[in-house]
């Protein structure tokens, strides 16, 4: 199965899924990102702003942001280049490139090296670690070289066995969906 191949069927895919499996997953995964001991331990993290199909993650930016975490959330800009910027609120969220929620640009950059921990969207993703964005290469460029824990966060029902990969593709230190009770 292609990369492409693999969108179109996660895609179909994620019409099957019930708003109340979604509503259960999301709430699970997310608070099993909260539970990890990598997390607890972050000063400074990474997280993604879900776009309405990926694993939601206001309950980790929320809580993240009420523990006095430095909390850092892309921007993206230019093609394939994204960078990060530091939120002390979710009111530092405007609709951004695609209507996603982004940073304002006017927020201070946090670098890589500066980052402990980062939640890590997917379309899709093998519990091994691989990776399928949505093919814009983003995250890829971003992600490269970075020393921070990688935490993935997908539907279990979207997770594949067998993911294609390039090269380029960065494999995530963790894969979290939700726990099989939930489903």
């Amino acid at each position: 199965m292609t990369k492409q191949e693999a969108r179109k069927w996660i895609k179909n895919q994620y019409q099957t899924l019930s708003v109340d499996y979604k509503k259960k997953a999301n709430e699970d995964i997310q608070n099993q990102v909260l539970y990890l001991e990598s997390y607890q331990q972050a000063k400074t993290i990474f997280c993604y702003v879900n776009m309405e199909h990926e694993v939601s993650t206001r309950i980790i930016l929320e809580h993240a942001l009420e523990e006095g975490k430095r909390v850092g959330v892309p921007l993206c800009y230019g093609k394939g280049i994204m960078d990060v910027r530091e939120i002390k609120s979710l009111e530092d969220l405007e609709p951004g490139l695609w209507g996603i929620l982004e940073p304002k640009k006017d927020l201070p950059v946090i670098n890589q090296d500066e980052i402990d921990f980062g939640v890590i969207p997917c379309v899709s993703a093998s519990l091994d670690g691989k990776r399928l964005g949505h093919g814009a290469g983003y995250y890829d460029r971003y992600l490269e070289g970075t020393a921070f824990e990688k935490v993935l966060v997908c539907f279990g029902k979207l997770i594949l066995d067998n993911i294609p990969v390039d090269e380029y593709d960065v494999m995530m230190d963790q894969v979290i969906c939700e726990r099989r009770n939930q489903g």
